[in-house]
């Protein structure tokens, strides 16, 4: 825990993974009340390193207090991706597991988390995100088109992905979900590989998503950065454009 963090940081174990969360301030002054709650890919790497911004936008009115869950990963390229690719790398192949790591998310984690803490049942008050890989698997959860996240926060999401592109144009979104998606401008252009078209299928993505939602003008924000590279300075510098987006104060 940090000196300026107004919340509170704990992390446990559920079914041989670490969980990390953060219960904002609100949490324990409100004890009637249930939150908002986002639930993150890669463990605390989002939010932990930009909480002193979400804090400061809850204490000014920006935001809503959000009940922030990390979820650690084991093996990411495998859970976080939707079918298997081959590798980009030498020993860095694709598995395909991501169905059965969103079923754990879906079906164990979220009714778990549930049950010890005070977070909302709405849907709409629920948010499921990640960066790269992370940011891939969410968007592919968005597309099981299940009444568990009406929110999803897709940061440099890995839309190179083998036919993921196709895979959006030609599957049903069923839902009127909200979605904040960001992209560096810079990201991919020295790549050889697939991950050379990240910008443009990121692009591209974001059209497919705004054809698919109905009222996608006031539901889909996407955020470009000219300077942007795939680093986590730029992940971190946009999340808190997330809650902003997603969980704005009444």
């Amino acid at each position: 825990m940090t000196k300026m963090m107004l919340g509170e940081l704990t992390t446990f174990e559920h079914m041989g993974r670490q969980i990390t969360m953060f219960l904002p301030k609100a949490y324990h002054l409100f004890p009637e009340r249930n939150f908002p709650a986002v639930f993150l890919q890669d463990g605390d790497f989002l939010f932990k390193e930009s909480i002193a911004d979400i804090e400061r936008d809850v204490e000014e009115g920006i935001t809503e207090p959000v009940i922030f869950i990390g979820i650690d990963s084991q093996l990411r390229n495998n859970e976080y991706t939707p079918w298997e690719m081959p590798a980009l790398f030498k020993d860095w192949s694709f598995g395909g597991k991501g169905d059965d790591y969103l079923n754990y998310v879906y079906q164990d984690l979220v009714p778990y988390i549930k049950s010890l803490f005070r977070i909302s049942n709405e849907p709409k008050k629920l948010a499921l995100g990640g960066v790269s890989l992370g940011g891939l698997i969410s968007l592919y959860a968005m597309y099981k088109n299940e009444d568990v996240f009406n929110n999803f926060i897709l940061i440099s999401a890995s839309v190179w992905f083998k036919d993921f592109i196709h895979y959006m144009e030609n599957t049903r979104l069923d839902r009127e979900y909200c979605v904040y998606m960001y992209v560096g401008e810079q990201e991919g252009i020295l790549k050889t590989n697939a991950q050379k078209d990240m910008v443009p299928n990121s692009k591209r993505a974001y059209d497919i998503i705004k054809g698919k939602i109905d009222g996608a003008d006031q539901r889909v924000k996407f955020e470009t950065d000219p300077l942007g590279t795939h680093h986590d300075t730029f992940f971190l510098q946009y999340f808190p454009n997330s809650i902003r987006y997603l969980f704005p104060a009444k």
